[in-house]
């Protein structure tokens, strides 16, 4: 019976993981549609396209951790429910191993023109 609890659990873990990386590519489509359309809107100020540029980070829940003169590097730290579920289809003790890794790795850190609209990966 665990057996076979540990067999979905470890199903359903990856599933949710492809899922959590289609939406991941997703929201960062969303995000780089709007911020080009932000970028190249005549009629706010480059005041204004920076706090709303600003508030688009902060509401998505990134910190912002470096701007320079049109540039603004931002992250996240990301739980993945997917990976939490095959960790614990280890045996259960992988879960502890995850949050271990979870609370040890490093943010993930997106590159953000604010000339162009562009956002990469870093």
């Amino acid at each position: 019976m665990t057996l076979l609890f540990l067999l979905i659990a470890a199903a359903a873990g990856v599933v949710v993981l492809i899922y959590e990386i289609k939406l991941r590519e997703e929201n960062l489509r969303k995000l780089k549609n709007y911020l080009a359309g932000l970028v190249h809107d005549g009629t706010l100020t480059d005041r204004e396209k920076l706090r709303r540029v600003i508030e688009l980070f902060s509401e998505n829940g990134y910190a912002i951790d470096d701007m320079k003169s049109g540039f603004m590097v931002v992250s996240r730290r990301e739980f993945s429910v997917g990976a939490a579920l095959l960790w614990f289809a280890v045996g259960g003790v992988g879960l502890l191993i995850y949050l271990i890794y979870y609370f040890l790795k490093k943010p993930r850190r997106l590159n953000v023109d604010l000339n162009s609209g562009e956002i990469g990966y870093l």
